[in-house]
């Protein structure tokens, strides 16, 4: 799902409050916002951004909450359920939060990715003690939309959670998919997406077994290095880059973006390659988990059979690799503690 290619068509916006916290209930509007090219635009840059940096692919989870997929068919069956719908999935939300999750805004609308029909559900922070202001017609309640304006069109909102939505089987909500993303988390959090939003509120789970996949991608990078690279040099650098980048702390990892951030330009093709091959899609982010994969430290096999082991520290800091490949060979700048036979 190409997040870049998504254009918003309806969307209604609610407001849903900290549970527990002063001021009242939900506020739910009556009627789509009138959308002007400055709000179409504001909520269309904001969710394909926060879906780019961060989307990860997400699936129904047949065991979890079926009203937000149930919605996602229906108004897909019929636009004009958009509003009783949104009533609905933001009541959901309401319920499915704790005193830990902020208050803020959520937006459910219609739109399209590469030319077929998505459901956008994304919960925006609102400034602490700022509620929705709406206006009350014979209708019912609408969006106050000066005042949307004002709250969204500077900094007093922010994307918290996003996610498009579509089914893969029409009418058959079972086979919801689509991109996740959550702004919110901490770079230490172990979930790329919090729990009470992806499974207890989306009702999905993720389509990508994070450690499987973490896995699959150290083994194509180890393989791209011994096989693909013809420098020793180059060789030991981009072993360097794979192990700080399996022991920092970022949770989403993209092939791609790996490449262009470690990799020489002429090593790109070749690493990316090695990783389609493992079944990973280059430009699809998932979330990193070195459960199964082996990431703390090096292990040096040299031609005649010596083999050196070390943390990624020594590898950067006391292991210099000299030459093209074959040439000068290896040195290691470190006291010697101790020598004995075996």
């Amino acid at each position: 799902m190409n997040s870049d290619s998504f254009q918003l068509s309806s969307l209604v916006v609610h407001d849903v409050p900290q549970p527990g916290a002063e001021g009242g209930g939900l506020i739910l509007t009556d009627a789509p916002v009138p959308l002007d090219d400055q709000l179409r635009s504001y909520f269309q840059g904001k969710i394909a951004q926060s879906l780019k940096q961060h989307g990860l692919e997400a699936i129904a989870d047949p065991t979890a909450s079926p009203i937000v997929r149930d919605g996602v068919s229906r108004i897909l069956a019929n636009h004009d359920r958009l509003v009783a719908v949104s009533h609905t999935v933001a009541g959901h939300l309401d319920n499915s939060q704790t005193r830990r999750n902020s208050s803020g805004l959520l937006a459910v609308g219609i739109g399209t990715v590469d030319d077929g029909e998505v459901i956008a559900v994304m919960k925006l922070e609102r400034e602490q003690g700022v509620r929705l202001r709406i206006e009350r017609t014979g209708s019912g309640a609408t969006v106050n939309l000066q005042f949307l304006r004002d709250l969204t069109l500077t900094d007093k909102t922010k994307v918290f959670k996003a996610s498009l939505l579509r089914l893969e089987e029409a009418s058959q909500a079972e086979t919801m998919y689509g991109l996740v993303s959550d702004d919110q988390r901490g770079r230490e959090e172990g979930a790329g997406v919090a729990e009470f939003f992806l499974s207890t509120f989306l009702g999905c789970q993720l389509k990508i077994n994070p450690a499987k996949a973490t896995l699959d991608f150290v083994l194509a990078a180890e393989q791209f290095i011994n096989q693909d690279v013809d420098s020793d040099e180059r060789r030991a650098s981009y072993q360097v880059a794979l192990l700080a980048r399996m022991q920092d702390q970022r949770r989403d990892l993209r092939p791609r973006t790996f490449a262009n951030n470690n990799l020489e330009t002429h090593d790109r093709p070749r690493f990316l390659a090695r990783v389609a091959e493992r079944g990973l899609d280059p430009d699809q982010t998932f979330e990193k988990d070195t459960s199964l994969a082996r990431i703390k430290g090096f292990r040096m096999v040299f031609e005649h059979g010596m083999t050196l082991v070390g943390s990624r520290e020594d590898l950067d800091e006391r292991v210099r690799v000299q030459g093209p490949a074959g040439i000068n060979g290896v040195v290691v700048q470190d006291i010697l503690k101790q020598m004995g036979g075996r």
